[in-house]
């Protein structure tokens, strides 16, 4: 019951979002500044003033499309995400990641002896090659891509300044995140950089626990083991393990109202460690200040070094440094810090014009960025605020095993831009930085698709209807059950380009005829139709039931089929 009750706790402000309730709960609480010096110009680090400012940039209008490279050394288990964390959770971590322990002690030994600052070096991502993969990316239909540059377990995929747990001195060697920026730049891609680790500052409380049973019951985790040895590779680079895994929070626990159980179980049911109740301060408020510091001159640097056109904080139910969940009780000025300093750089690299843009989940103002969500799509068409849609082929980091299917990541692309957003897909990489064979097909024919439907994505707009039909994707990371997903050729999504409607039809009927509702007689005269890709002209009639158009007897293309129609009807 505990880990459903959690689920739901994680996952609630995902769904919030869409309605932009930005109410704070912990307001009350100042909000400190960070001392980090950012770039001088006319944003200043607050929301209101990063409101004030934002203008969504042309470009993002126009992309629509674009891929997650979520890709780090948590792929070297080949276990889905958040493998960093479940090693150190045999019995409470979420449904089936009680797999990730057993795994573990196979593969490389107990998290007592073998933890996961052991698995950093093991990680070469040694067959990775940026320039092949951003091709096929580009192809594939993308505009714009997203680089993890770190994500919850802390390591910086960059030669970091403030982070010395970096990919340049630990594992591959190389910089990740450059290699990515120089690829999409030849690509001509938009590049951005996104930013986990605010979760950092309790995330891997689990790796300061131990086994409840067992012959290591109690033998602390190697988060906890600060001693020094002549095996310690670590100590050897000058390394700290606080840099990577934080400090010991077990005094900010909050236990429930009578509690009478085993503490340490209790700690370990809940995989993000119980934050702090809204307004209630951390035991540990230095400790938050030293990190929210550290994080803001690690975004900072990123942003120097890298110039990106947007950030991305994955900022769990709120965002970075609020004052409650991720911040523990502390309120800060770190988010609206480094994206002023992002937008100051941009305008000033743009004679006095804002081309760059961030994404959260959640901020004091909603003028202030773009919203981020995960693998949901508002129920109705969204247009007051700049929003994408993320989602994982699978697991976000590789899993082995993932099932492939192209024709979902085509319908949910469409339920998510046919609403008014963007669309971004993440098809993990194997540990070795190369794609699976599924993985491949999958930007294949998203690419031979986009070749023949791209004039009714790229720069288009919602109509006034999103669809029709009675079929939308369930949400979630994309699977079985997505690409299970009953459409019939009564289920219709709606684009709108260069002064024409593109009605997606989401399944090709049997009969050749469908009939589109929405266009009756009294929604407008229409004056012609096509089908996106054939050389067929449709007939079709306009009657006071709907659009009835008799197809071609051959679809033009796989997965979903556009109508091209023209008339007075916008």
């Amino acid at each position: 019951m505990k880990t459903k009750l959690v689920v739901l706790f994680f996952f609630f402000g995902y769904t919030d979002l869409f309605s932009q309730d930005t109410k704070n709960p912990v307001t009350a609480i100042p909000m400190e500044q960070v001392p980090v010096e950012i770039a001088a110009g006319p944003v200043q680090p607050t929301w209101t003033s990063l409101g004030d400012h934002f203008k969504t940039p042309t470009w993002f209008r126009q992309a629509k499309i674009g891929v997650w490279l979520h890709w780090g050394p948590q792929s070297i288990g080949e276990d889905g995400d958040w493998y960093a964390k479940w090693i150190y959770m045999p019995k409470y971590a979420w449904g089936d990641y009680t797999r990730v322990y057993p795994h573990h002690l196979k593969r490389v030994g107990h998290p007592s002896q073998f933890g996961y600052k052991d698995m950093l070096p093991l990680w070469k991502a040694e067959k990775w090659d940026p320039e092949k993969l951003m091709a096929l990316y580009k192809r594939a239909g993308a505009r714009y891509v997203i680089a993890q540059g770190m994500h919850h377990d802390n390591f910086d995929l960059w030669n970091s300044m403030y982070q010395p747990w970096n990919a340049v001195a630990i594992g591959p060697k190389r910089d990740i995140v450059g290699g990515w920026k120089k690829a999409a730049d030849q690509q001509g891609m938009k590049f951005g950089i996104a930013f986990h680790g605010d979760y950092s500052l309790f995330w891997f409380q689990p790796a300061f626990l131990s086994d409840l049973e067992g012959p290591l019951k109690g033998v602390p985790y190697d988060g906890a083991q600060h001693y020094t040895g002549k095996d310690n590779w670590w100590k050897k680079q000058g390394l700290d393990l606080k840099d990577l895994y934080g400090i010991d929070l077990k005094d900010d626990v909050v236990y429930p109202a009578g509690f009478k159980g085993d503490s340490v179980a209790f700690r370990m049911s809940d995989p993000l460690s119980h934050g702090i109740p809204d307004g209630n301060l951390s035991k540990h408020i230095d400790f938050a200040r030293w990190y929210a510091t550290k994080w803001t001159n690690r975004v900072v640097d990123a942003i120097d070094q890298f110039s990106p056109d947007f950030i991305y904080f994955d900022g769990g139910g709120s965002y970075p440094f609020c004052g409650w969940f991720t911040g523990r009780g502390y309120r800060a000025d770190a988010t609206p810090r480094v994206i002023a300093h992002l937008y100051n750089k941009s305008m000033a690299k743009n004679g006095g014009r804002l081309e760059a843009m961030a994404f959260t989940k959640g901020n004091e103002d909603p003028r202030a960025i773009a919203v981020n969500v995960e693998s949901i799509v508002p129920d109705g068409i969204k247009k007051d605020q700049p929003w994408q849609t993320e989602s994982g082929l699978g697991e976000w980091f590789y899993l082995k095993g993932t099932f492939y299917e192209s024709s979902m990541v085509i319908h949910q692309m469409l339920e998510a831009i046919s609403r008014d957003g963007n669309y971004v897909i993440n098809i993990p990489l194997t540990p070795a930085g190369e794609l699976d064979p599924g993985g491949e097909q999958t930007l294949k024919d998203m690419g031979d698709w986009m070749d023949m439907n791209a004039e009714g994505i790229y720069n288009s707009s919602a109509w006034k209807l999103w669809g029709e039909g009675t079929v939308v994707m369930p949400s979630g990371n994309l699977g079985p059950d997505q690409a299970a997903t009953p459409y019939t050729s009564q289920d219709f999504r709606f684009t709108v380009n260069n002064g024409h409607l593109y009605a997606w039809l989401m399944a090709w009927p049997s009969t050749h005829v469908v009939v589109i509702k929405s266009l009756a007689s009294n929604a407008g005269k229409i004056n012609s139709v096509e089908v996106v890709g054939s050389k067929s002209r449709p007939r079709w009639k306009q009657t006071a039931n709907g659009l009835e158009i008799t197809l071609p007897a051959n679809p033009p293309c796989k997965f979903a089929y556009g109508l091209k129609i023209a008339g007075n009807i916008f």
